[in-house]
């Protein structure tokens, strides 16, 4: 109790002595603070984007509160720029003396002079813009500029006559006290202008017939507001049809627009204008003439040309033919006769980047010497596709640390890759992995040491291994086949299991962002080999009340079929408006009832399995982005077991869950399993569902950098559960009798559609994510706010929560820590 009144008192103290230094205090006699700028009379436009238009912003504040303005003043108060100007001498001649020293050794000289020019210049820096408190943590001032108010009020102009407002009135206004502006814009907004007539004025009729043939796709509709952000969207549009269709010269600078605001009051006659080329009076139609295709660009032999071999109209030219043409062919949609087409283009560049063959893919049109200067309607390309190899052998190693139960555990994996194994592009992989992390045991709660050993081989095939040819029809969609089997080995201190798997997947793709995959062999043999008697007496006990652990230490064969379709437009660092949905459906068991005699001694599963995730990335402000997420499944046993594999069943909690909860600890519904010796709750073991609700929301916004680091933080809230369809579990006796005769009841785990909003956990939380660049490094800190597992009246928990016990506390706050963002 002593601790946490220190603790509270101390950042009261440290809140009073930034607070008790006034940012206008360090102001100049002449100098005023920017606080705050206010929108009024917006009422049809984006106030978001007005306010990223303005040339001066106030301070940021954190729950009103000028935070890094005070971080910057606080890293003044160490800022001495005599002392760096000293440095700086000091630097100087030392260095000189250096160089003085080295004499005619050039290269020395070099180094010396490079170390020196980089020192400076990190000094001057420092001298210039502050120490690194001020420079990355903290916010200089907002100083008020009377001159960066008047081009505010004229950049809002412009955007408003950009969206359509041609009459409206941008007015600004200051109150000045304590030192502090306060600014106040008042736009009038007016009525926007409508287009309501869309001609065109293009010479060319051929382009002039191309795009009234896509008018239906044109960003411009009648009625709309003005906008010149459509007008934007309709001359990229119309240069990408263009160049889709064999006019391989054409640019947007050659689309323009005419806007009549003359006619009726607040209304728009719209002209497109598609210019000719300076030196022709039409726009030229470019076919491919010839197609060649270079596999070891890059490379050299002297006295020596490369091999050709002609396919399917396709010069195939190598020193060495490597990779085999057959499947080389299938990669190329770029043929002779074709109009040229600049998605044909993209889109042959991705399928052969897709091979992970080659270190880069680029390809180039020449234009044939005899149709540049004339003045025909048509003209041709020759087309050259270059590719370089990537090296045929490869190796990535891997060592790191987990954070698992609060104990770190290391981890390394290895794996080998060769290239074009077969020679038909072929990727073949094998992979060794090892690890160590803490685990929470059941029999007494403590944390244990779990150990995990595994090894897994696939090769990756270009193509669909099939029975019938699907090669036309499906070359634009990368397909490939990859057949993979993997072992696992997992030993804790109460038990040992393996897992023996094979699979084969076929993958497709038409985009980048839109990938399927459907898996007809999943083939798992589980065995337990070794498991301690007190260990499977806690699992027996656990089963009669209601919880089905004990299934997962059966040894089992599951069998599966698969299909996941995944829609992703997000970039790896999520940046970008985005979205994400993914689909999986899973029907298990129809396979393993032909071959249960061959796994007699195996408990076999039929089941139904279908998820549904997904995800929206939308950016609020700069560096700010506001991510909301919504997951559900089903997984329901089928035939006479009504029993779901263990791994089959869905989980809830952990950090990329329900995050106030540890991993797999929360649940089923309001079910609860009491500790009889305190009667708290139990959260030592795994609480399995067959239903599966998650909503995530996290705002995510920029906190400073920190050298090449950027640190961002995160403010979450949680809310989910698991359910199960009956009001407990299904214990072994039911597998060859009455599924009912087996069930033990779990009062509060079924799923009920007039309650189930009742039983959703809720848990809170902020976060700080480390971005490297290459890798995201992120710790969240979880409060529960609402505990189902609670008695009704006593399920909201947030005053339990205490800043003192952050770590430690697994009953009410929970610290998270993980690799990239957890959705």
């Amino acid at each position: 109790m002593k601790l946490r009144c220190y603790v509270i008192g101390a950042a009261f103290t440290m809140l009073c002595l930034l607070g008790a230094c006034s940012p206008t205090r360090h102001l100049a006699a002449n100098e005023k603070l920017l606080r705050r700028i206010k929108l009024e009379g917006v009422e049809q436009n984006d106030k978001a984007a007005i306010a990223a238009l303005y040339r001066q912003k106030p301070n940021r504040r954190v729950l009103g509160f000028p935070l890094y303005l005070h971080l910057y003043y606080l890293g003044k108060r160490f800022y001495n720029p005599d002392r760096i100007q000293k440095e700086i001498e000091e630097e100087t001649t030392d260095f000189n003396r250096k160089v003085a020293k080295a004499g005619s050794d050039s290269v020395h000289v070099d180094k010396i002079i490079e170390r020196k020019e980089n020192k400076l210049a990190k000094l001057q820096n420092k001298k210039e813009n502050g120490n690194w408190m001020m420079r990355t943590v903290g916010e200089p001032p907002a100083i008020f500029d009377s001159l960066l108010l008047v081009e505010s009020v004229d950049q809002v102009k412009l955007y408003l006559n950009s969206k359509g407002y041609f009459r409206s009135a941008v007015t600004a206004s200051k109150e000045e006290k304590a030192k502090k502006v306060f600014v106040t814009l008042h736009i009038k907004e007016d009525a926007p202008f409508k287009i309501t007539q869309h001609s065109y004025s293009i010479p060319d009729t051929a382009v002039l017939g191309l795009i009234k043939a896509t008018e239906p796709a044109s960003h411009i509709k009648l009625q709309q507001n003005f906008d010149e952000a459509i007008l934007t969207q309709e001359r990229v549009r119309i240069e990408a049809l263009l160049k889709n269709n064999g006019y391989y010269d054409f640019r947007q600078q050659f689309v323009s627009f005419e806007a009549d605001t003359s006619f009726e009051a607040y209304t728009v006659r719209m002209v497109t204008q598609v210019a000719n080329p300076s030196d022709t009076s039409v726009h030229k139609v470019y076919t491919i003439n010839k197609v060649s295709f270079i596999s070891d660009a890059g490379t050299s032999r002297f006295g020596r040309q490369r091999d050709t071999l002609l396919l399917n109209n396709v010069y195939y030219l190598a020193y060495r033919q490597r990779f085999s043409p057959k499947i080389l062919d299938r990669k190329v949609i770029i043929r002779p006769g074709q109009k040229y087409s600049n998605t044909n283009t993209l889109d042959n560049q991705r399928l052969l980047s897709s091979l992970d063959m080659f270190k880069y893919t680029t390809i180039n049109y020449t234009k044939l010497a005899d149709t540049i200067h004339t003045q025909s309607h048509t003209g041709q390309l020759n087309a050259v596709i270059n590719t370089s190899p990537l090296p045929r052998f490869q190796e990535t190693t891997e060592v790191g640390a987990t954070f698992t139960e609060r104990v770190p555990g290391p981890y390394t994996s290895l794996r080998f890759r060769i290239r074009n194994f077969f020679g038909g592009a072929e990727l073949f992989d094998i992979g060794v992995r090892a690890g160590v992390e803490g685990q929470l045991q059941i029999s007494d709660g403590t944390v244990g040491r779990r150990t995990e050993i595994g090894t897994d081989l696939g090769i990756t095939f270009p193509q669909f291994l099939v029975p019938f040819n699907t090669n036309k029809i499906l070359v634009s969609y990368n397909p490939r086949t990859r057949v993979s089997t993997g072992y696992t080995y997992v030993d804790r201190n109460e038990y040992t299991r393996t897992n023996f798997n094979v699979s084969l997947d076929y993958i497709w793709q038409k985009r980048n962002v839109h990938q399927f995959s459907f898996s007809p062999v999943d083939l798992n043999i589980i065995s337990v080999p070794r498991i301690q008697e007190s260990f499977r007496e806690n699992l027996v006990s656990l089963e009669a009340q209601g919880y089905p652990l004990l299934q997962s230490f059966n040894d089992a064969f599951v069998s599966s079929v698969h299909f996941t379709s995944l829609f992703n437009t997000a970039n790896y660092n999520q940046t970008n408006d985005a979205k994400l949905v993914r689909l999986f459906v899973e029907s298990g068991g129809f396979l393993g009832q032909y071959l249960a005699q061959s796994f007699d001694k195996l408990n076999t599963y039929k089941f139904l399995k279908g998820s549904f995730d997904y995800r929206r990335y939308h950016p609020v402000g700069p560096n700010m982005m506001f991510v909301y997420r919504g997951n559900v499944g089903l997984a329901k046993p089928m035939g006479g077991s009504q029993i779901l594999p263990y791994d089959k069943f869905f989980f809830a909690g952990g950090p990329s869950s329900v995050r106030a909860w540890l991993p797999r600890r929360l649940g089923p519904g309001s079910s609860a399993s009491i500790n009889n010796t305190d009667n708290t709750i139990n959260y030592n073991f795994e609480k399995p569902g067959e239903i599966l609700i998650e909503l995530n929301s996290e705002y995510r916004f920029r906190m400073f950098r920190f050298g090449t680091t950027m640190v961002n933080g995160a403010v979450f809230l949680d809310a989910g559960n698991v359910w199960l369809f009956k009001e407990g579990a299904t214990t072994p006796g039911a597998v060859n009798g009455d599924p009912e005769e087996g069930l033990v009841s779990q009062p509060g785990a079924k799923f009920e559609f007039n309650r189930f909003y009742q039983e959703l956990a809720v848990g809170t939380g902020f976060g700080v994510r480390l971005d490297f660049g290459f890798a995201i490094l992120r710790f969240d800190i979880a409060t529960k706010v609402h505990d189902p597992a609670r008695a009704k009246g006593e399920r909201f928990v947030l005053g339990d929560f205490q800043p003192t016990k952050v770590i430690g506390n697994s009953n009410q706050t929970t610290f998270n820590l993980g690799i990239g963002y957890p959705f």
